[in-house]
Protein backbone atom coordinates (compact mmCIF):
# COMPACT_ATOMS: atom_id res chain seq x y z
CA UNK A 1 0.00 0.00 0.00
CA UNK A 2 1.70 3.46 -1.00
CA UNK A 3 2.05 5.76 1.89
CA UNK A 4 -0.42 8.54 1.39
CA UNK A 5 0.79 11.58 -0.41
CA UNK A 6 3.86 9.61 -1.97
CA UNK A 7 2.76 8.24 -5.33
CA UNK A 8 5.48 6.00 -5.70
CA UNK A 9 5.40 4.27 -2.61
CA UNK A 10 9.06 5.11 -1.02
CA UNK A 11 9.64 6.34 2.37
CA UNK A 12 8.63 10.22 3.26
CA UNK A 13 11.69 11.46 4.35
CA UNK A 14 11.99 14.91 4.32
CA UNK A 15 15.91 16.40 3.19
CA UNK A 16 17.27 19.44 4.63
CA UNK A 17 17.30 22.40 1.88
CA UNK A 18 21.24 23.30 1.70
CA UNK A 19 21.91 26.92 3.30
CA UNK A 20 22.59 30.01 1.29
CA UNK A 21 24.96 32.33 2.72
CA UNK A 22 23.07 35.77 2.63
CA UNK A 23 24.75 38.03 0.15
CA UNK A 24 23.68 41.17 1.80
CA UNK A 25 25.34 42.63 4.52
CA UNK A 26 23.52 44.23 7.72
CA UNK A 27 24.00 48.04 7.27
CA UNK A 28 27.08 49.68 9.80
CA UNK A 29 25.29 50.87 13.07
CA UNK A 30 26.26 53.62 15.33
CA UNK A 31 26.96 50.91 17.95
CA UNK A 32 29.39 49.17 15.23
CA UNK A 33 31.67 52.11 15.74
CA UNK A 34 33.55 50.62 19.00
CA UNK A 35 33.96 47.30 17.17
CA UNK A 36 35.51 49.33 14.38
CA UNK A 37 38.00 50.91 16.81
CA UNK A 38 38.39 47.53 18.12
CA UNK A 39 40.04 46.92 14.28
CA UNK A 40 42.18 49.90 15.23
CA UNK A 41 43.67 49.22 18.10
CA UNK A 42 42.11 52.16 20.16
CA UNK A 43 41.53 50.41 23.21
CA UNK A 44 40.40 53.06 25.03
CA UNK A 45 38.27 54.87 22.78
CA UNK A 46 36.49 51.81 22.78
CA UNK A 47 36.24 51.19 26.00
CA UNK A 48 34.93 55.11 26.67
CA UNK A 49 32.27 54.48 24.07
CA UNK A 50 31.48 51.59 24.94
CA UNK A 51 30.88 52.93 28.50
CA UNK A 52 28.77 55.48 27.51
CA UNK A 53 26.25 52.91 25.25
CA UNK A 54 25.86 51.42 28.55
CA UNK A 55 25.62 53.88 30.73
CA UNK A 56 21.86 55.01 32.13
CA UNK A 57 20.82 58.24 30.13
CA UNK A 58 22.72 61.58 31.12
CA UNK A 59 22.88 64.72 29.76
CA UNK A 60 26.21 66.34 30.70
CA UNK A 61 24.86 69.83 32.12
CA UNK A 62 26.82 72.85 30.11
CA UNK A 63 28.02 73.65 33.50
CA UNK A 64 29.82 70.44 34.09
CA UNK A 65 31.28 70.18 30.47
CA UNK A 66 32.88 74.12 31.61
CA UNK A 67 34.39 72.64 35.17
CA UNK A 68 32.06 75.26 37.07
CA UNK A 69 30.42 72.72 39.22
CA UNK A 70 32.66 70.94 41.81
CA UNK A 71 33.45 67.63 40.01
CA UNK A 72 33.68 65.68 43.36
CA UNK A 73 29.79 66.96 44.01
CA UNK A 74 28.84 64.08 40.46
CA UNK A 75 27.21 60.69 40.64
CA UNK A 76 30.35 57.87 40.37
CA UNK A 77 28.48 57.08 37.03
CA UNK A 78 28.96 60.11 35.66
CA UNK A 79 32.72 60.23 36.61
CA UNK A 80 35.73 58.11 34.99
CA UNK A 81 39.28 58.48 36.74
CA UNK A 82 41.40 55.78 35.64
CA UNK A 83 42.64 56.67 32.41
CA UNK A 84 46.32 55.97 32.32
CA UNK A 85 48.43 58.72 31.67
CA UNK A 86 51.23 57.01 30.33
CA UNK A 87 48.85 56.06 27.55
CA UNK A 88 48.89 59.58 25.98
CA UNK A 89 52.74 59.62 25.97
CA UNK A 90 52.36 56.01 23.73
CA UNK A 91 49.29 56.34 22.10
CA UNK A 92 49.70 59.15 19.64
CA UNK A 93 53.19 60.82 18.39
CA UNK A 94 51.38 64.61 19.52
CA UNK A 95 51.02 64.28 23.00
CA UNK A 96 54.63 63.66 24.41
CA UNK A 97 56.34 66.54 22.83
CA UNK A 98 53.99 68.41 24.56
CA UNK A 99 54.53 66.63 28.44
CA UNK A 100 58.35 66.81 27.47
CA UNK A 101 58.19 70.73 27.02
CA UNK A 102 56.31 71.56 30.28
CA UNK A 103 58.28 69.10 32.17
CA UNK A 104 61.20 71.15 30.75
CA UNK A 105 59.81 74.47 31.32
CA UNK A 106 58.90 73.82 34.66
CA UNK A 107 62.06 71.80 35.73
CA UNK A 108 63.65 75.06 37.42
CA UNK A 109 62.07 78.13 37.81
CA UNK A 110 63.59 81.22 39.39
CA UNK A 111 60.94 83.81 39.99
CA UNK A 112 60.17 84.57 36.52
CA UNK A 113 57.87 82.58 34.35
CA UNK A 114 55.09 83.06 32.08
CA UNK A 115 53.12 79.92 34.04
CA UNK A 116 53.90 80.48 37.44
CA UNK A 117 56.30 83.16 38.21
CA UNK A 118 56.76 87.30 37.07
CA UNK A 119 56.23 88.31 34.05
CA UNK A 120 58.97 90.06 32.37
CA UNK A 121 58.46 93.49 31.01
CA UNK A 122 54.93 93.78 31.57
CA UNK A 123 52.53 96.25 33.84
CA UNK A 124 51.11 93.02 35.69
CA UNK A 125 53.51 91.28 37.39
CA UNK A 126 51.87 88.52 38.44
CA UNK A 127 51.49 85.66 35.90
CA UNK A 128 47.69 84.60 35.78
CA UNK A 129 49.13 80.78 36.86
CA UNK A 130 50.98 82.54 39.71
CA UNK A 131 48.20 84.41 40.91
CA UNK A 132 45.77 81.28 41.06
CA UNK A 133 48.65 79.55 43.04
CA UNK A 134 48.44 82.42 45.47
CA UNK A 135 44.78 81.42 45.75
CA UNK A 136 44.86 77.65 46.26
CA UNK A 137 47.30 78.97 48.90
CA UNK A 138 45.15 81.15 50.39
CA UNK A 139 42.10 78.47 50.24
CA UNK A 140 44.77 76.35 52.27
CA UNK A 141 45.42 78.93 54.88
CA UNK A 142 49.05 79.16 54.04
CA UNK A 143 48.42 82.77 52.44
CA UNK A 144 47.29 85.79 54.43
CA UNK A 145 46.70 88.18 51.81
CA UNK A 146 45.02 91.10 53.72
CA UNK A 147 48.46 90.71 56.27
CA UNK A 148 50.75 90.33 53.22
CA UNK A 149 52.53 87.22 54.65
CA UNK A 150 52.87 83.65 53.89
CA UNK A 151 52.41 80.93 56.72
CA UNK A 152 55.37 78.19 57.26
CA UNK A 153 54.29 75.51 56.46
CA UNK A 154 54.79 71.96 53.94
CA UNK A 155 52.20 70.19 51.93
CA UNK A 156 52.67 67.06 50.31
CA UNK A 157 49.73 66.04 47.79
CA UNK A 158 51.83 63.11 45.74
CA UNK A 159 48.91 60.68 47.05
CA UNK A 160 46.03 62.45 45.64
CA UNK A 161 44.10 61.52 42.78
CA UNK A 162 43.63 63.90 40.01
CA UNK A 163 39.56 65.11 41.20
CA UNK A 164 40.98 66.11 44.03
CA UNK A 165 44.38 67.91 43.19
CA UNK A 166 41.78 69.64 40.10
CA UNK A 167 40.07 71.58 43.31
CA UNK A 168 43.09 71.84 45.98
CA UNK A 169 46.51 72.60 44.06
CA UNK A 170 45.57 73.23 40.56
CA UNK A 171 47.05 76.41 38.82
CA UNK A 172 47.60 76.32 35.01
CA UNK A 173 47.00 73.87 31.74
CA UNK A 174 47.98 73.34 28.54
CA UNK A 175 45.47 72.57 25.18
CA UNK A 176 46.44 69.82 23.23
CA UNK A 177 44.23 69.80 19.62
CA UNK A 178 41.92 72.96 20.19
CA UNK A 179 43.58 74.66 17.36
CA UNK A 180 41.73 74.78 13.75
CA UNK A 181 45.03 73.86 12.57
CA UNK A 182 45.71 71.06 15.03
CA UNK A 183 42.03 69.54 14.25
CA UNK A 184 42.82 69.77 10.79
CA UNK A 185 45.60 67.85 10.71
CA UNK A 186 46.12 65.70 13.75
CA UNK A 187 46.50 62.02 13.19
CA UNK A 188 43.15 60.31 13.88
CA UNK A 189 44.35 57.50 16.85
CA UNK A 190 43.03 56.41 20.01
CA UNK A 191 43.94 60.07 21.70
CA UNK A 192 41.16 61.40 18.78
CA UNK A 193 38.71 58.39 19.44
CA UNK A 194 38.91 59.31 23.46
CA UNK A 195 39.52 62.67 23.73
CA UNK A 196 39.68 65.08 21.06
CA UNK A 197 40.80 68.07 21.67
CA UNK A 198 41.47 68.67 25.60
CA UNK A 199 43.46 69.62 28.63
CA UNK A 200 46.74 68.61 30.89
CA UNK A 201 46.26 70.30 34.20
CA UNK A 202 49.29 71.65 36.06
CA UNK A 203 48.72 71.36 40.06
CA UNK A 204 51.50 71.40 42.92
CA UNK A 205 51.94 67.98 44.08
CA UNK A 206 54.48 69.29 47.13
CA UNK A 207 55.03 72.73 48.37
CA UNK A 208 56.82 74.84 50.95
CA UNK A 209 55.71 78.09 51.76
CA UNK A 210 58.28 80.64 53.91
CA UNK A 211 57.38 83.64 55.87
CA UNK A 212 60.70 84.78 55.39
CA UNK A 213 63.38 83.86 53.17
CA UNK A 214 66.10 86.07 52.10
CA UNK A 215 64.10 88.84 53.50
CA UNK A 216 61.03 88.19 51.40
CA UNK A 217 57.53 85.26 51.51
CA UNK A 218 58.89 83.29 49.48
CA UNK A 219 56.60 79.68 47.89
CA UNK A 220 59.31 76.74 46.74
CA UNK A 221 57.81 73.94 44.78
CA UNK A 222 59.33 70.90 44.60
CA UNK A 223 56.76 68.69 42.61
CA UNK A 224 53.93 69.15 40.04
CA UNK A 225 51.42 66.52 39.15
CA UNK A 226 49.71 66.34 35.67
CA UNK A 227 46.80 64.77 34.70
CA UNK A 228 43.80 64.96 32.00
CA UNK A 229 40.46 66.52 33.14
CA UNK A 230 38.17 66.31 29.93
CA UNK A 231 34.35 65.77 29.49
CA UNK A 232 32.77 62.19 27.46
CA UNK A 233 29.89 64.20 25.73
CA UNK A 234 28.13 65.00 22.78
CA UNK A 235 26.80 69.06 23.70
CA UNK A 236 26.24 70.76 20.16
CA UNK A 237 27.51 74.65 21.07
CA UNK A 238 23.83 75.51 19.27
CA UNK A 239 20.82 74.19 18.11
CA UNK A 240 22.63 75.35 14.50
CA UNK A 241 25.93 73.53 14.97
CA UNK A 242 25.72 69.39 14.93
CA UNK A 243 29.58 68.74 15.27
CA UNK A 244 30.84 66.03 12.71
CA UNK A 245 32.48 62.91 14.38
CA UNK A 246 33.72 61.48 10.99
CA UNK A 247 33.02 58.76 8.52
CA UNK A 248 33.25 55.30 10.10
CA UNK A 249 32.74 51.71 8.43
CA UNK A 250 33.57 48.53 9.67
CA UNK A 251 37.30 49.39 8.48
CA UNK A 252 37.50 52.20 10.51
CA UNK A 253 37.22 55.94 10.07
CA UNK A 254 38.22 58.67 7.15
CA UNK A 255 39.14 61.88 7.47
CA UNK A 256 36.22 64.29 5.69
CA UNK A 257 37.99 66.54 3.21
CA UNK A 258 37.26 70.36 3.03
CA UNK A 259 34.36 69.41 0.29
CA UNK A 260 33.04 67.12 2.08
CA UNK A 261 32.53 68.98 5.69
CA UNK A 262 31.05 71.48 3.01
CA UNK A 263 28.74 69.48 1.23
CA UNK A 264 27.83 66.96 4.28
CA UNK A 265 27.25 64.08 2.23
CA UNK A 266 25.47 61.07 4.34
CA UNK A 267 28.18 58.31 3.52
CA UNK A 268 31.59 58.60 1.39
CA UNK A 269 32.37 55.40 -0.49
CA UNK A 270 36.64 54.61 -0.61
CA UNK A 271 38.67 51.25 -1.41
CA UNK A 272 35.57 49.14 -1.41
CA UNK A 273 33.89 50.19 1.52
CA UNK A 274 31.05 52.59 2.82
CA UNK A 275 31.72 55.35 5.55
CA UNK A 276 29.09 56.75 6.91
CA UNK A 277 28.43 60.12 8.75
CA UNK A 278 28.04 60.43 12.36
CA UNK A 279 27.52 63.71 14.48
CA UNK A 280 26.89 64.47 18.22
CA UNK A 281 23.08 63.90 17.16
CA UNK A 282 23.45 60.72 16.16
CA UNK A 283 24.34 60.04 19.76
CA UNK A 284 21.85 62.40 20.89
CA UNK A 285 19.08 60.14 18.98
CA UNK A 286 20.63 57.32 20.34
CA UNK A 287 19.76 58.18 23.80
CA UNK A 288 15.99 59.17 23.04
CA UNK A 289 15.28 56.55 21.38
CA UNK A 290 17.07 53.63 23.74
CA UNK A 291 16.86 55.17 26.70
CA UNK A 292 21.12 54.70 26.96
CA UNK A 293 23.86 56.53 26.76
CA UNK A 294 25.59 58.48 29.86
CA UNK A 295 27.51 61.49 29.48
CA UNK A 296 31.02 61.46 31.96
CA UNK A 297 33.58 63.51 32.87
CA UNK A 298 37.42 61.75 32.55
CA UNK A 299 40.47 61.94 34.73
CA UNK A 300 43.25 60.58 34.04
CA UNK A 301 46.17 59.51 36.51
CA UNK A 302 48.58 61.66 38.09
CA UNK A 303 52.17 61.84 36.53
CA UNK A 304 54.05 63.32 38.99
CA UNK A 305 57.44 65.26 38.02
CA UNK A 306 60.16 66.57 40.64
CA UNK A 307 60.75 70.71 40.05
CA UNK A 308 62.71 73.19 41.68
CA UNK A 309 60.49 76.60 41.65
CA UNK A 310 61.67 79.43 43.63
CA UNK A 311 59.17 82.66 43.81
CA UNK A 312 59.41 85.60 46.04
CA UNK A 313 56.49 87.86 46.80
CA UNK A 314 56.54 91.22 48.33
CA UNK A 315 53.63 93.39 49.24
CA UNK A 316 52.41 95.08 46.07
CA UNK A 317 52.41 91.43 45.21
CA UNK A 318 49.35 90.90 47.43
CA UNK A 319 47.76 93.70 46.46
CA UNK A 320 48.22 92.57 42.94
CA UNK A 321 46.77 89.54 43.76
CA UNK A 322 43.92 90.92 46.04
CA UNK A 323 42.68 92.59 43.07
CA UNK A 324 43.26 89.80 40.68
CA UNK A 325 42.29 86.77 42.91
CA UNK A 326 38.81 84.95 41.68
CA UNK A 327 35.94 85.95 43.29
CA UNK A 328 34.54 82.48 44.52
CA UNK A 329 35.88 78.80 45.13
Amino acid sequence: MASQGNPKGRPNFALPLPKVASTQQRPFALTDIPAAMDSLGWTQGARFMRRWFNGSPYVMPRDVKLNRVDDRQLNRAHILDDLPFDWLLTSTERVKPVVDELIEEFSEINEYSGRVGRLKNMLDQLSPGLVRLMWRLEGLGLLDAAKKKLVNGTRFFGDRPAIQLEYTTQFNFTTVGTSLWEKATDSLDDVYGALGAFAIQIAVTQISTHSSHAGFPAIMIDEIGLYVRDTYEFRNESSDDDQLLGYWGPKGVLRPSLWNYVREPAHIDSNGSRYLRFTNDSFNNHRRTQNKGGDFVVYSTVKRVPVSIMLHLNDADFLEYLDKRPKSR
